[in-house]
């Protein structure tokens, strides 16, 4: 029912959607200003279309420290029609409470409900999304929402900021029936946000303090460098500052992140820039039952017989000042010096064969490839041919690509080509054997048969690990596609670029910057140049299905020139959806 009060602000909403102005005399400047978002983002203005999001993250620090304090509000609240939502710093409803039916009931009919995203490039200028923007506490009522479904509604969204990090982690919302609380509403939405703000400042300060306590515990009982680590705080004693330099330091610290997490003890060995072969004893540490982060005991397992790598070493034709990346090189480098035989393991498509042939190129000698995975039979022909090239000319550099798919019958045969090389005259055997293994080897006898043959192996960092290299990276393998062309990516497209996962590694980066020099013949390459899967960022594995519509949208937007109205009607959807899929596939757009 529309009261006498809300007819004026009603009169102003259609007058401001029949023809939108840059100022609505009468109309709050933060109800305006969000008005305008809503008419640029094309946000329906008569039924919400929130985005629905499966993986929302029940178990944060925000959701966990929040929990006791909305349980003591809804009590206080029990007699009150109003509904208590918390969401995360995106606008998606993590949490709902409310004892009032008929509330309840209405709340669903907009779903605002757990898994739906209130941020207002969905359904406009409403409590959650407009506090989002805004990043201060806001209250709307009644026909102050964009949505004309949202109207019977009055909401007080307060930002929730991390107390240790200081970013915004979410937002607290009550949410009521139009004109029933008006400003109190918003005080009790604010007093509630100090109060989750507050707990999540106790259990950081308790969470640490206990990593804190274990850090000391772990120092004095016995000597040697000891981290301590969580998201937040990484603590070092002296000993491990005296031990290790800076790039050391680095190196070991990129080692723990994959490790921290762990609910486990883990043992892992990293090679250092130093040289130094190191083994990380990792221990996790609890507050209660919340992992509160690891300590790190860290010995010197070993030295390499190679110095310590040279700081301004680059290998032909690869760029990298990863610490990581770095010692990789060093060390393949190293090893070839010293004529031991090297394994370099790693994910698929970071490198391996690359920095073998790098290596190889450096010393002046010629890389023999052999690729495992092409040779289904005929093992003994595949053998003698490989013999055969050996011995043609100067001792070259052989590199056998995945030896750990080799089958029981040709591992059989390489390893007796390995032996009879190992005992055979220089001119008879090759200068130096690199083998690449994958991440997880497909055979379990290369651990016993084959990697005795090899006096060292060295991980390849991923691309992930590595992402402040794509400045190097990206106009260095674009130089390869572009063919004397002046090409260059902008800014933005780098960004999006180090923002992506790179489950495919630098070869993927490698076919994704092959595909845009396709595109664009010269100039500068946008994000709008990248292929659909590099537009996107989102946190669950699409399925099938989702992928292929995803694309779809992707190139009618390309074709489209950014215009999504254009867009969804090529591809038979009305506007709310294009714009709900483009958000729930996480689609980078230019606006049209």
């Amino acid at each position: 029912m529309t009261t006498r009060e809300d007819r004026p602000m009603r009169d102003l909403r259609e007058m401001f959607l029949s023809s939108p102005l840059p100022e609505v005399p009468g109309v709050r400047d933060v109800i305006s200003a969000s008005w305008r978002r809503a008419v640029e983002n094309r946000v329906a203005a008569d039924a919400p279309d929130p985005v629905f999001v499966t993986d929302r993250d029940e178990e944060s620090l925000l959701a966990h420290c929040a929990t006791p304090v909305l349980a003591n509000l809804s009590e206080e609240m029990a007699n009150h029609p109003v509904a208590i939502l918390l969401t995360d710093a995106n606008g998606l409803v993590v949490s709902r409470v409310s004892t009032d039916g008929a509330l309840t009931s209405g709340l669903d009919s907009i779903s605002l409900a757990p898994g739906y995203s209130y941020a207002e490039e969905s359904v406009g200028t409403n409590g959650i999304g407009t506090a989002l923007e805004c990043q201060k506490s806001v209250l709307v009522s009644g026909f102050e929402h964009f949505n004309s479904s949202l109207t019977e509604f009055e909401c007080a969204g307060a930002p929730i900021i991390h107390p240790i990090r200081g970013h915004l982690a979410g937002v607290l919302d009550l949410t009521s029936w139009a004109d029933t609380s008006g400003p109190l509403l918003l005080t009790l939405a604010r007093t509630t946000a100090k109060r989750i703000e507050e707990a999540m400042l106790a259990n950081t300060g308790a969470r640490e303090l206990t990593l804190f306590r274990e850090y000391l515990a772990s120092c004095q009982r016995g000597s040697g460098a000891i981290l301590a680590v969580n998201q937040d705080v990484v603590m070092v004693n002296s000993h491990a500052e005296e031990l290790y330099d800076v790039t050391d330091r680095a190196a070991l610290i990129t080692h723990t992140a994959d490790l921290v997490g762990s609910t486990k003890p883990v043992t892992v060995v990293a090679d250092l820039p130093s040289g130094t072969i190191a083994r990380l004893e990792y221990r996790p540490v609890y507050s209660g039952t919340t992992l509160a982060g690891g300590v790190f005991r860290v010995k010197n397992q070993a030295h390499s017989r190679r110095r310590a790598a040279r700081k301004d070493l680059q290998l032909p034709g690869l760029v990298g000042a990863n610490p990581q990346w770095r010692q990789a090189c060093a060390t393949a480098d190293g090893s070839f010096a010293d004529g031991s035989w090297l394994a370099l393991s790693g994910e698929s498509g970071v490198g391996k064969t690359a920095m073998a042939r790098a290596v190889a190129v450096r010393h002046g000698r010629r890389p023999v490839l052999v690729d495992c995975t092409a040779v289904a039979d005929g093992y003994d022909e595949w053998v003698e041919d490989l013999a055969d090239d050996v011995t043609r000319g100067e001792p070259p550099v052989v590199v056998i690509r995945r030896a750990d798919a080799l089958t029981e019958d040709g591992l059989h045969r390489l390893t007796d080509l390995l032996t009879s090389w190992q005992g055979a005259p220089p001119d008879q055997a090759p200068a130096w054997v690199v083998a690449t293994l994958g991440d997880e080897p497909a055979n379990p006898d290369v651990q016993g048969r084959l990697m005795p043959f090899f006096a060292h192996t060295v991980e390849v960092p991923p691309l992930r690990h590595r992402l402040d290299d794509l400045q190097r990276l990206v106009p260095h393998l674009l130089a390869r596609h572009a063919a004397n062309r002046p090409l260059t990516v902008s800014d933005r497209c780098l960004r999006q670029l180090m923002r992506l996962p790179w489950a495919g590694n630098v070869r993927q980066l490698d076919q994704v910057l092959a595909d845009a020099a396709r595109r664009r013949r010269s100039g500068t390459i946008e994000v709008t140049d990248l292929p659909a899967e590099c537009r996107t960022f989102t946190r669950r594995q699409l399925t099938k299905l989702e992928s292929i519509e995803r694309d779809a949208i992707v190139r009618s937007l390309a074709a489209n020139r950014g215009n999504k109205e254009h867009a969804a009607a090529d591809l038979g959807m009305s506007r709310a959806t294009i714009y709900r899929k483009i958000r729930a596939f996480g689609i980078v757009a230019d606006h049209a």
